[in-house]
């Protein structure tokens, strides 16, 4: 098998193009808002609440434009390849088969089925807020979840698009409540946010402090998660060219805009003592507002952000395996498509049975929801910061390599926007290397062991 990429999409049955600008749009935003705005709150605090607020907002803040800069690439290169795969085009165009593969081989393992396995576990933690189970319970329903939104997409695009949108629909209206109502129920304390910045801690000159930085900006990289999903896709979003490009910007900027609102109304709630040490904040803020009956409120409300995000993975994660085995990497029967349902129904399978062993497993190995949630993150992360950044340093690959291809939407601000990203991504990867060098390592060996499965794949 050649290593020369392929100019342009394969000659294969096409998916439908069933997906508007809303659709698409819904799908940026409810891959991103999921459990992170509520489960990652206190790890940032717990990093630096010695420093003041303004810290603390100015990572959720950087992050946020850290990510629009990546996404603003990504636009380019969706309307330059609007097939499914989405990143895995992009990294096979740019830099040949092996890169690609290795990122399809990191998202089936840990990325994308890491996600949806995480998410079902955050969707759990607050289900039991309501409804106590036991471990076993617990682990029970994550699997049940991870199945049952499997069904719908096997079943119709159409339907998995149509829960999206429902849910995060739902999931916006509720963090909009979550912002707005500390306020009109006059619940605030102008207080909390003191100090803004403690100088005396250390100071922004100190290796303590950028360390504490490097901590947090690893876990808000988890609520900003999902900024990629849109790619994988594009083969069935109408307009593609167009509506690529709108949809990310869109989406970024609703998801950025709502961050900070939250982070602001969370802190002017309660304490930042208080954040660091809670893993429901939003049940926190909504039980000060409406007494035991708000816990309630805010669980349900949270479980319709985890619910849709865990089923926003579930919509790309197959797109990306049925573009590998179009390039015939994996077996062939991955890329069939249904003959009525017209969905990649084989490839839904496939995921669906790596993350019930995922969650099955950390399940058994953390024993509690939160620690399964966090060892499932941190791994998703640990990978995507690679391979994140090889599909943005794309754009530039390929404006020097393919000059000559047709560019519907290019980078706004480049070259200095994808830069950002590379830069930002640069520094978590390095502080992920000090703080989790296990971890790190496991994720490194699980990319290399995917480029011995890959010659083996290629000579056959």
């Amino acid at each position: 098998m050649s290593d020369e990429p392929a100019a342009k999409g394969p000659a294969h049955p096409a998916l439908p193009r069933i997906l508007g600008l809303f659709d698409a749009t819904m799908i940026v935003v409810g891959s991103i808002i999921g459990s992170g705005i509520f489960l990652k709150v206190g790890n940032v605090d717990k990093a630096l609440q010695a420093y003041g607020f303004l810290p603390i907002l100015g990572v959720w803040v950087g992050v946020g434009v850290v990510t629009l800069c990546g996404s603003l690439a990504l636009a380019e290169l969706g309307a330059m390849y609007p097939h499914a795969g989405g990143p895995y085009l992009y990294l096979r165009e740019a830099y040949g088969r092996l890169p690609a593969f290795l990122w399809g081989w990191t998202e089936f393992w840990v990325v994308r089925t890491g996600s949806v396995g995480a998410l079902a576990c955050a969707t759990v933690i607050y289900f039991t807020e309501l409804v106590p189970l036991p471990v076993w319970g617990q682990a029970s329903l994550a699997v049940g979840i991870v199945l049952g939104l499997s069904a719908i997409n096997m079943f119709s695009t159409r339907w998995g698009a149509t829960v999206q949108n429902i849910a995060t629909v739902a999931k916006v209206v509720f963090l909009g409540g979550l912002i707005v109502l500390p306020y009109a129920m006059s619940q605030i304390e102008p207080a909390n946010l003191q100090p803004m910045w403690n100088g005396d801690a250390g100071g922004a000159s100190s290796l303590s402090f950028w360390k504490a930085i490097g901590v947090a900006m690893i876990a808000v990289l988890w609520p900003y998660d999902g900024w990629i999903n849109l790619g994988p896709v594009a083969e069935e979003i109408k307009e593609p060219q167009r509506n690529v490009p709108r949809a990310l910007s869109l989406g970024l900027g609703i998801v950025i805009v709502v961050y900070c609102g939250a982070i602001l109304s969370y802190h002017l709630t309660l304490t930042t003592s208080h954040l660091a040490e809670s893993a429901t904040v939003a049940a926190d803020v909504f039980q000060k507002l409406f007494g035991s009956t708000g816990a309630k409120i805010a669980a349900l409300g949270v479980m319709c952000s985890t619910f849709g995000a865990t089923n926003s993975n579930m919509i790309t994660g197959p797109r990306i395996y049925f573009a590998i085995a179009r390039d015939g990497l994996i077996p062939r029967w991955v890329q069939e498509i249904h003959p009525t349902r017209k969905t990649p129904a084989n490839s839904i399978i496939l995921q669906a049975v790596w993350t019930t062993i995922l969650v099955v497993f950390f399940y058994c190995w953390k024993d509690k929801p939160k620690d399964a949630f966090d060892g499932l993150t941190d791994s998703v992360i640990s990978a995507g910061l690679i391979f994140y950044s090889l599909a943005v340093g794309a754009v530039y690959v390929l404006r020097t390599k393919r000059p000559d291809l047709a560019r519907p939407y290019k980078t706004w601000g480049y070259p200095v926007t994808p830069a950002l990203l590379l830069i930002a991504y640069a520094g978590a990867f390095t502080s992920q290397i000090v703080e989790q060098p296990q971890q790190t390592a496991g994720v490194v060996a699980l990319i290399l062991s995917g480029v011995i499965y890959y010659f083996f794949a290629s000579r056959r």
